[in-house]
Order: C-alpha cells, then sequence, then structure tokens
C-alpha cells in the first residue's frame, strides 16, 4: 500500500496476483453479486491460515519453550532432552492451526455466517424450511415425512461440518508440526531440504481447501430448494428433447 505501482512487480505483482486468483474464482462459483458478499470472507480464510501454517517452518517455533518436568534431575543436556524429560516441554510459540479450540473456532465463523448469509438471501421460511419442512407435509400428506426427513439429516450435516472442518485443519497441520520436529533433531538437513517445502505446500493447500469449502458451502446455503426444482426439470426437459432429436 505504500508504493504501489501502475505496473506492479515484485511483492505487489503476486500478492495481486492472489487476490485476482481468489476473486476470479469466487465468482466463477457463486457469481458477481454473490461473489462481492463471499469473497472478504473466504479471502480472509485464506491469508489467514495460510500465514497461521507458515509459522511451522520458522525456526524455534514449537522447538523452543520452558521444560517442565515432575521428576527432578531429569537428563537434560544442551539444547536436546533425554529420558524422562523428552516430552516435557511446553513450547512458547506454536502455530496456531494446531491448536483445536481456533480450528473449530473459524469452523463455527464459516457455519454460522453461512446461516446468516441464507436467512438474508433467502428469508426466514424459506430458509427455516430446509431444515424443519412441515410445508411438505400439509403439501404431499405422509410423503412430505420424506422431506422433514432429510431437513432433519441436514442439521445434522451442519454439526458434522464443524467437526470435519475443525479436525482435517488440526490433524493435518499438528502432523506436519510432530514431523518437523521429530526429523529435525533426527536428520536436520533432509528435514530442510525435504519436509520444509513439503509442509509450505501442505500449508497452503489446507488454506485453500478451508475457504474454497466455506465458499461452496455459502453458495449452496443461498440457493433455495426452488431453484434447485427447477434447474432438475430443466436438465431432464433437456435431456428429454435432446433424447427426442436422436431417434
Amino acid at each position: 500500500m505504500r508504493r504501489q505501482d501502475l505496473v506492479p512487480r515484485g511483492m505487489q505483482n503476486a500478492l495481486e496476483w492472489v487476490v485476482e486468483f481468489l476473486q476470479n474464482l469466487v465468482e466463477s462459483v457463486a457469481g458477481k453479486e454473490k461473489g462481492k458478499k463471499f469473497f472478504p470472507l473466504v479471502f480472509t480464510f485464506f491469508i489467514f491460515i495460510v500465514l497461521a501454517n507458515l509459522l511451522d517452518v520458522i525456526p524455534g517455533v514449537d522447538t523452543i519453550g520452558t521444560i517442565h518436568s515432575e521428576k527432578a534431575g531429569a537428563a537434560i543436556t544442551g539444547p536436546f532432552l533425554f529420558g524422562d524429560a523428552s516430552n516435557q516441554i511446553i513450547p512458547w510459540i506454536r502455530p496456531a492451526t494446531t491448536d483445536l479450540n481456533l480450528t473449530l473456532a473459524m469452523a463455527l465463523v464459516s457455519v454460522v455466517v453461512t446461516q446468516i448469509m441464507g436467512f438474508s438471501m433467502l428469508g426466514f421460511g424459506e430458509q427455516i424450511s430446509k431444515y424443519l419442512n412441515f410445508r411438505a407435509i400439509k403439501e404431499k400428506g405422509a410423503m412430505g415425512l420424506v422431506d422433514l426427513l432429510v431437513g432433519l439429516l441436514e442439521i445434522i450435516s451442519e454439526i458434522g461440518r464443524l467437526i470435519s472442518f475443525s479436525f482435517r485443519l488440526f490433524g493435518n497441520i499438528f502432523a506436519g508440526s510432530v514431523l518437523l520436529a521429530v526429523f529435525a533433531y533426527l536428520l536436520p538437513i533432509v528435514a530442510n531440504i525435504v519436509f520444509i517445502p513439503f509442509e509450505i505446500f501442505v500449508a497452503v493447500i489446507q488454506g485453500f481447501v478451508f475457504a474454497f469449502l466455506t465458499l461452496l458451502f455459502m453458495q449452496v446455503g443461498t440457493t433455495s430448494h426452488a431453484a434447485h426444482h427447477d434447474e432438475g426439470e430443466h436438465g431432464i426437459h433437456h435431456e428429454y428433447e435432446g433424447s427426442a432429436a436422436t431417434h
């Protein structure tokens, strides 16, 4: 922002490319109108998660901290911990996404904002009918119980989304953090050459996956059942016309 060039280069060019790529992706999935509303949250998730994940490759993160040992006289030599003290270090700094509290909080933000967007764009009646579709029972009778059951399954899927969002990100980054810490002691040079570039790749991919899934759920969550029904009938109609023309 301090040195904006009309023809970007260097870091400005790289950052503008990232912004344009994600903006085009959001608009291709949700359209321009919805894309303008979805983009701030999707982009914030991506940037925040990537930067939090990249803390994993900074020297000292997860490996420097306070040594806590209940047994007196635990063998400690230099920067290495041996014996009963080998698992007693409490890191001063660790990647934020290796804390389940943070990943669960972000999953809650994703799900809650999706619901808010749904109520805002579709209205209270249309949004709540996705989960408690009593209208279907009045219109279809006993067959409407199927729609009501589908709505209850949607509630379960929302809860499942919280679990999958939080544990996927937490598990991948935590596993990578442990892997780096172990191999940094066993094979320092190999860890630097092989695992650090791999962890950078995983950090970016995990940020993209979380942001993209949020985008997809927001798009689905702000689309009415009537639109899905019309699209289904439209596709069947075209398929029928195509087969008739072929014959």
